[in-house]
């Protein structure tokens, strides 16, 4: 059986974590750094670039509540 180092399953966890909208940039900057050694600008760098999961764009919901209240020209 395979031995995962626990700071690099952590670090893996925490990722996790921030993308799904559990635990916010600032947090996640912490935590990655202690967890990996890496120095918190740097991590931050690299936490930004992520995509997150739990994001909604404001202007596509705009989008599809203007588009409900238009009235039906062909009915």
């Amino acid at each position: 059986m395979v031995k995962i180092d626990p700071k690099i399953e952590g670090s893996i966890d925490v990722l996790i974590d921030y993308k799904n909208g559990g635990l916010t940039l600032a947090q996640t900057v912490d935590r990655f750094s202690k967890l990996t050694g890496v120095d918190a600008s740097i991590a931050e760098q690299y936490i930004r670039e992520l995509g997150r999961n739990n994001i909604i764009s404001l202007d596509t919901k705009r989008k599809a509540a203007e588009k409900k209240d238009e009235p039906d020209i062909a009915g």
